[in-house]
């Protein structure tokens, strides 16, 4: 069968460029094209020029081709060849599309499986390792307009009120009700650290101490309006205790940093507000684990996680 010379040249740049199914689709046209003959011709149909054995790249087969590129004489043979290896190739290259995509999903699920592992093994390093990139995100960018909420991280760990240990009922209402707080009180330690980390104006610093101050101040009020039940009143006095040694570590930290604009958080371990902040939230969680000896995991993680993520260091 006779084969134009611009087809004839797609097959060609098809065959050496991989592209095969290209070369499928103009078989396929050729193959609804009537056969003719099989007797191979001498000469080109519109020039008259002898026809030369010419290669197709890559599948070691011959057509008879117009030296001026009218055309080229393919046998039927020739095109059957053809086609099976267009074939055999397009199906090798479904089964290798195939295993690459099994390969990518259980790539996925391996990474998938990987990060539910760490999680489950250390979570807390796992948060904090994530708190702290995503402050360095935010540091910068906290100002009067924009105090982004930071404590969502914490939220990876919350009571279960169905599957709670604790099963008195004003006891559990309280420390849903206390790990919400802690979830802003969070927000605001994150943020005026974030800016105390990072290099400002001196009346920037103070403006935003006192932005942090009001909403501290604020979880203080509602926290002391928490109804405390009796049992875990020398708890919430020393969460008490640890919020207001907070507000008043960074007033001492902004002072600090006021005449020193090198002072960092390490020069600080010494405040008498730190101290009493760190001490405070250790004592309420060794008072907690005394109380709950038997406390389930996922409530013990929910508080501790949000007892740390408070504490200053």
């Amino acid at each position: 069968m006779w084969i134009e010379g611009e087809r004839l040249q797609v097959i060609d740049s098809a065959l050496e460029r991989g592209r095969r199914a290209e070369v499928e689709q103009l078989l396929a046209d050729v193959v609804r094209t009537p056969a003719g003959a099989d007797a191979i011709p001498s000469a080109c149909p519109t020039c008259r020029r002898d026809l030369i054995r010419n290669p197709l790249p890559g599948v070691g087969l011959f057509v008879s081709a117009c030296p001026d590129r009218h055309g080229a004489w393919m046998t039927s043979d020739v095109v059957e060849t053809l086609r099976r290896f267009v074939d055999e190739h397009a199906t090798l290259a479904a089964k290798k599309r195939h295993q690459l995509r099994v390969l990518n999903r259980l790539l996925v699920i391996l990474g998938v499986v990987l990060v539910a592992a760490m999680l489950y093994s250390y979570p807390e390093r796992i948060v904090t390792t994530l708190v702290d990139a995503g402050s360095r995100v935010y540091d910068w960018r906290v100002s009067d307009t924009y105090w982004p909420e930071r404590g969502w991280v914490y939220t990876y760990w919350q009571i279960d009120v169905k599957t709670s240990s604790i099963d008195v009922h004003d006891e559990l209402t309280y420390f849903t009700r206390l790990v919400a707080l802690l979830d802003e009180g969070i927000t605001n330690r994150l943020n005026i650290d974030g800016v105390l980390k990072t290099r400002r104006s001196p009346a920037e610093y103070t403006r935003l101490y006192e932005v942090y101050r009001t909403k501290q101040l604020d979880v203080l009020m509602r926290m002391r309006m928490l109804d405390v039940p009796e049992k875990l009143g020398s708890i919430h006095a020393h969460l008490l205790l640890a919020t207001e040694a907070q507000i008043r570590f960074y007033q001492n930290f902004l002072d600090a940093k006021l005449k020193d604009s090198a002072v960092n958080l390490s020069r600080m371990l010494s405040d008498a507000a730190l101290q009493t902040t760190n001490r405070a939230l250790h004592t309420a969680w060794d008072e907690i684990r005394r109380l709950y000896p038997s406390l389930d995991a996922e409530t013990r993680s929910a508080i501790e996680a949000h007892l740390c993520g408070f504490d200053v260091i």
